[in-house]
């Protein structure tokens, strides 16, 4: 009862993050609709205008989309003017005077400080203020199944989503996934699993993480296995169309076996994350985990998955995986590896 409840709340946090972007989509649709849509402008020192809209904004540099020649990455010291057309929000260095130390509104930069596009109860604006980013959320979630009728009933039913959450400094990570198959009536598959990573950049590229993850499988012996752990990582890539970490650290594991003997054991922790877009729009993509018991090398987990998701509609895109796991000692009677190939279909953010 105890590992049901703890895989639910890992969902209830996965889904309520959901429903928070969608809430947010919708805010934004709305304003949208009740005004005007104008585009962001950069005007640079030597005088070129550039309008398009702000992508995300670096220490040292600005990435700026525009409709004719897609992303691109300015410098910060050679743009003279920023006026953004969507909400930003400002935050004051210093909050001594009588003033909320943080405000919304169109941004419009000039030199070294900012003004206001939209009126203000104020005098004047401090110069050395800064614009908070927010957070900005990507992700998927994708449903797969199949059933069967006649001399054998069958049914599989597969979930699984992610969701990240991105500000300059942090980035938060959750996934999870379910899966249920049954023949006549009776489980032949029933597993899950979620997983939460938080990510604090230290530079531009090297960051340090914390992670947990809790884990059910009915036909593995695993009543529940929950990890925890932290270490470093190198961000080698993050652009729009591909993407490349790794991470190297150490994490605590605690199984508890329905019939085996539980387990408990700290271990080293490897892993890489990596998507590029090919053909334009198909992504490809690789992860893998690696957890190497501190008692030897035959006690050890690997989790990996690869595949390709092809957009077939706006948002929409279906994806094929293959899932292989690996337990270098699994519970009396179970087989080490575990594979898995997927079909399914899913909405994108």
């Amino acid at each position: 009862m105890r590992a049901l409840v703890l895989v639910l709340t890992v969902f209830i946090i996965f889904f309520w993050a959901l429903s928070m972007y969608f809430f947010k989509t919708l805010i934004v649709m709305f304003l949208f609709v009740s005004q005007a849509v104008m585009a962001d402008t950069i005007k640079l020192k030597n005088g070129d205008l550039i309008t398009g809209s702000v992508v995300k904004k670096g220490a040292d540099t600005l990435l700026f989309k525009t409709k004719y020649a897609g992303e691109i990455e300015i410098t910060r010291s050679e743009i003279a003017k920023l006026k953004t057309s969507s909400p930003e929000s400002v935050v004051l260095t210093d909050d001594a005077a009588n003033i909320q130390p943080q405000i919304f509104g169109r941004v419009k930069g000039e030199g070294g400080g900012l003004k206001m596009a939209k009126a203000l109860n104020m005098d004047a604006i401090n110069a050395g203020m800064k614009v908070a980013e927010g957070f900005e959320w990507k992700g998927h979630i994708n449903l797969g199944g199949a059933v069967t009728q006649g001399n054998t009933d069958t049914s599989l039913l597969r979930l699984d989503g992610e969701a990240i959450a991105r500000s300059e400094r942090d980035r938060i990570t959750l996934s999870a996934y379910a899966n249920r198959a049954q023949t006549n009536d009776v489980d032949t598959e029933l597993n899950s699993k979620g997983k939460l990573q938080y990510d604090y950049f230290l530079t531009e590229k090297r960051f340090l993480y914390a992670n947990t993850s809790l884990e059910k499988d009915q036909f593995r012996d695993i009543g529940l296995r929950s990890t925890f752990g932290f270490g470093s990582g190198y961000q080698i890539f993050e652009q729009s169309d591909r993407n490349l970490s790794v991470e190297a650290g150490i994490n605590y594991i605690d199984t508890d076996f329905d019939d085996a003997e539980d387990d408990r054991y700290i271990s080293a922790r490897w892993s890489l994350k990596y998507d590029q877009l090919i053909f334009q729009s198909v992504k490809f993509f690789h992860q893998h985990e690696v957890l190497m018991s501190e008692e030897g090398a035959n006690n050890v987990l690997v989790f990996t998955q690869t595949g390709l998701r092809v957009p077939i509609a706006e948002r929409l895109n279906a994806t094929t995986q293959l899932n292989v796991d690996y337990a270098g000692q699994p519970a009396a009677g179970r087989e080490k590896t575990d594979k898995m190939l997927l079909f399914s279909l899913g909405y994108g953010w």
